[in-house]
């Protein structure tokens, strides 16, 4: 009884004792039920389909933005001039005809936005928005969210998608593209659903119609909205969508059609009923279970195939027999299901390959490790790094740098080593192996890739670096953990310019150490857990500690005393060394002070980096920080590196004479471990040259050693520069300096580096004399 075949038979049956027992007139108030209920379903239907068409459009925007978000080329000019991005900001706009594209920094200020216009000849026109270099005009909680949302921007209704900008872990900002809600997407919701569609706001008081389908016989200004949101409309059928919720309110769509049009397409003739009545009188007997089967089996077939594609098989066709409406409507079947086929290939490959290299992506690799894991066989996971390749695309462009890609992914294609090619993106690679000797397997492979590549005529030379993890090894680690397993290896070969490295346990722990100081850097610096160690000169000529050097330590409340080479390189990197650099200044002209209270006047040099020689910002702060003491001339010692004079000799000099002119004596620290020479140093304005341990420590093993620095004193001498000798560990060689009128020495032997108060308590009984007020001009 449940099954269509028998309830049309039923059908047939009880139309026929209908036809006989009952009256026209009963008939037709049947009929004009029949037509109310297809005006519903009608009304229904186009409902259904404004809400697929709208949601697709949500869908399809949210897509989108989330695929131009991730786009390298987009993020490559995000931080070029504006022009560049809005450039790139726009071909992405064409791709999907967006009304609206835009772009909002991690501050909330807009700085890309695109409008589209339509000129007087008719023609779509694009242009920058007026909310370009302003604050977002919405609620900052509408970028975090996942969902397309309806937003009113410049008085324009948009239905707007937004995707978040990242580079590496950090947000950069957000992407936006959105499409306008006018008569012009009234008018194809309105070609779609086959009704009249119009499109309102609701701000809690008031309705405002904000476009129609059809402006022309309805204008937004039309008494049949208003009788339409009133509820009070007779002569049309209606039907209200909720939409969204925006800042002004409410949105809904409203779809609505004459009744009397509606029913043209339905009209009954009764001449024409009253035959049909005696026909089925006469055929529904002997037709009803013939017409039931041949109705029902193309369904049949249909609900068949259905059943057949929901499990995944797409290779059945539908061929039905019978009426044509029938035929064609199987025909339009088939015709979508191969559509699906495609569009599915379509969507998996963009799923699991790279867009450039066409290799299997990310998700394919996650997919193949998942794979073997469960397979319970040992292999190992091979990150490549095409190195420089960031010089390349800097240098030649981003087609040079995609060219390069494309050529390593070919090779990696051809290469018969017996492993699977993966693309992470940008210069980086995956191989995915079995267990085998791996130094053997990187040798063929820097065989295999070895190539010269020829870009618009210029050769290009490329180098690789390997970072590999063994999975038996890591047993128990997801698919996550042993890639960030493999991509903490080839940081760690290219570090060590090493071309491969497998990966080792101790390394995270090193990694987890320096992240640990990275975060709390920034708060020992603001929390003083800084302290400054001094470790005393000797003035060779007078046997007297009149110089020492300041010695920044990390007093960790957890760690304990954490020495410099541990947080140094971190402060350069996380752009904190200005900070740092300016904490040990202060701190250090403030233990002079004390010092010189206490009738100890002793010079404290300070180590200066080269992002402080670049900067003049540090060099207004130290002579402010000077005048404002009144410190002499011989207070402070600057100590620069070699390497921060050698990086940039202009701009070094310059910053440099600004500090000499201002009474500082300038210092070159760790000379000879660099580039220069002393024919380039006499261009600087420097009082003093410091010689590097490395030359000191073994001086009286090493005849070399002994030349170099007996050389280097002479030399600085005839130009007028003192020499300082660090790193002596013997009382032998703080004599052989002395012999060669080396002004000062620094090193254990003398002292190791000490706390202020405990400096002061080893210079009152230390063997050396104490430079006092009195004598500290005549050395000086």
């Amino acid at each position: 009884m449940r099954s269509l075949q028998s309830k049309i038979l039923i059908l047939f049956l009880f139309l026929l004792l209908l036809v006989q027992l009952v009256s026209f007139y009963f008939t037709y108030h049947a009929n004009i039920k029949l037509e109310s209920t297809q005006l519903n379903n009608r009304l229904s239907n186009a409902s259904d389909i404004f809400q697929t068409q709208f949601n697709n459009r949500r869908y399809y925007l949210s897509a989108f933005a989330e695929t131009a978000a991730k786009d390298y080329g987009l993020k490559s000019v995000l931080e070029e001039d504006t022009k560049s991005f809005l450039v790139a900001l726009n071909n992405h706009r064409k791709r999907i005809d967006s009304d609206l594209a835009m772009a909002i920094n991690s501050e909330g200020t807009v700085f890309a936005q695109l409008v589209t216009f339509t000129d007087a000849e008719g023609n779509k026109k694009v242009r920058i928005g007026k909310e370009q270099g302003k604050p977002f005009s919405q609620s900052t909680d509408l970028l975090k969210q996942e969902a397309t949302q309806l937003v009113f921007i410049d008085n324009a209704l948009y239905q707007l998608s937004f995707a978040p900008i990242k580079s590496g872990a950090r947000l950069v900002g957000w992407i936006g593209f959105g499409y306008q809600i006018n008569n012009m997407l009234a008018n194809e919701l309105a070609a779609l659903t086959d009704v009249n569609v119009g499109f309102a706001s609701f701000d809690g008081k008031h309705y405002n119609v904000i476009a129609s389908s059809d402006e022309q016989n309805y204008p937004i200004k039309a008494d049949v909205f208003k009788r339409i949101i009133a509820n009070t409309e007779q002569q049309y059928l209606y039907s209200r969508l909720e939409l969204g919720n925006t800042n002004n309110g409410y949105i809904s769509a409203v779809l609505f059609e004459s009744r009397a049009d509606l029913l043209k397409s339905i009209d009954i003739q009764w001449e024409q009923l009253t035959l049909l009545v005696f026909i089925t009188v006469i055929l529904s007997t002997f037709g009803a279970v013939a017409i039931a089967r041949d109705i029902t089996r193309p369904i049949k077939n249909l609900v068949s195939q259905v059943k057949s594609i929901t499990k995944g098989n797409y290779d059945g066709n539908v061929d039905v027999t019978g009426s044509r409406e029938l035929k064609q409507l199987s025909r339009e079947f088939n015709v979508m299901t191969k559509a699906i086929i495609s569009r599915e290939e379509t969507i998996s490959f963009q799923a699991f390959h790279d867009q450039l290299t066409h290799l299997p992506n990310r998700n394919a690799l996650i997919t193949a490790i998942e794979r073997r894991q469960k397979s319970k066989s040992d292999f190992l996971i091979i990150q490549l790094c095409i190195l420089r390749a960031e010089d390349i695309a800097d240098t030649l462009g981003y087609q040079a740098s995609d060219y390069v890609i494309n050529e390593v992914a070919s090779q990696l294609v051809q290469t018969e080593h017996g492993f699977d090619s993966y693309h992470l993106g940008a210069e980086y690679f995956v191989l995915i192996a079995d267990e085998q000797h791996v130094a053997t397997l990187i040798e063929k492979l820097q065989q295999a890739l070895t190539m010269q590549c020829h870009f618009q005529n210029i050769q290009l030379h490329l180098q690789y670096s390997f970072g590999i993890v063994r999975s038996a090894q890591h047993p128990n680690c997801s698919v996550a953990e042993l890639l960030q397993k493999s991509n903490v290896a080839i940081q760690r070969a290219k570090n060590d310019k090493h071309t491969f490295q497998v990966y080792d346990p101790v390394f995270d722990q090193n990694a987890i150490e320096r992240l640990f100081l990275t975060n709390n850097l920034r708060t020992a610096i603001e929390e003083n857990q800084l302290t400054l160690f001094y470790q005393p000169k000797l003035s060779l000529k007078t046997m007297e500690i009149s110089h020492v050097e300041a010695l920044v330590r990390w007093q960790h409340p957890e760690k304990g005393l954490i020495p410099p080479d541990s947080f140094i390189s971190i402060a350069e990197k996380t752009g904190q060394m200005d900070a740092l650099t300016r904490w040990v200044t202060q701190t250090a002209v403030d233990q002079y002070l004390k010092w010189l209270a206490n009738g100890i006047k002793i010079n404290i040099a300070i180590n200066i980096s080269a992002e402080n020689i670049l900067d003049k910002s540090y060099p207004d702060y130290v002579i402010a920080l000077k005048n404002k003491h009144q410190l002499d001339d011989c207070a402070i010692t600057l100590e620069v590196t070699e390497d921060a004079v050698v990086d940039d000799p202009t701009k070094a000099t310059e910053v440099l004479n600004y500090l000499n002119k201002s009474g500082f004596k300038l210092s070159i620290d760790d000379y000879g471990t660099g580039y220069s020479s002393l024919a380039q140093l006499k261009q600087l304005p420097v009082q003093e040259l410091k010689i590097d341990r490395s030359f000191v420590q073994y001086l009286l093993e090493n005849e070399n050693d002994k030349i170099i620095v007996r050389s280097t004193i002479k030399l600085a001498h005839s130009m007028g520069l003192t020499v300082v000798a660090e790193g002596i560990e013997d009382e032998e060689t703080l004599l052989w300096l002395k012999s060669q009128n080396c002004e000062l020495a620094q090193g254990y032997f003398i002292s190791k580096p000490l706390p202020a108060h405990e400096f002061e308590a080893w210079l009152s009984q230390s063997k050396y004399q104490k430079q006092s007020i009195a004598n500290a001009k005549t050395v000086n």
